[in-house]
């Protein structure tokens, strides 16, 4: 129940897609994909090397990495004339992963109403709207370069 009533309310808040190329080859298409859409990745956090250090049981194939990304410009209007809390919702995440034979990309697609209730005294749904789409559209981007 409480699943249909949060898929309901809320939606598909995972976008995932999955894709039969390797790993590596998507990873180096998804920094550029991230790159023509005017984000620069600030950090990967590869969790594979994250688990291994601390001694922790992973399969052979097991490969995960959180890519975040930020666009500057936008990042610092919201920050500097809407909100300092904005800083929470940044900055954005795709993780890719390897998972039953296949590469996955997914991301959290926050619905626009949620964040404008998350932050009811900033008008933040339309910026918010156009960083979802642009996420998604990163994401499809590799899809279809990684199908070439």
């Amino acid at each position: 129940m409480k699943k249909i009533f949060s898929h309901l309310l809320l939606g598909n808040i995972v976008y995932k897609v999955s894709i039969n190329t390797p790993f590596e080859k998507v990873f180096q298409t998804l920094s550029k994909a991230i790159s023509n859409n005017d984000f620069s990745v600030v950090a990967v956090h590869d969790l594979k090397n994250t688990f291994i250090k601390a001694n922790l049981d992973i399969p052979l194939d097991f490969e995960y990495r959180i890519v975040q990304l930020c666009n500057a410009k936008k990042a610092h209007k919201v920050i500097t004339e809407m909100s300092y809390d904005m800083g929470i919702m940044m900055p954005k995440s795709i993780i890719i992963a390897f998972e039953n034979g296949e590469t996955t990309l997914r991301f959290m697609q926050m619905k626009s109403w949620m964040i404008g209730m998350m932050f009811p005294s900033v008008d933040i749904v339309p910026m918010s709207k156009r960083v979802m789409a642009t996420m998604k559209k990163i994401i499809d981007e590799v899809v279809l370069e990684s199908g070439k």
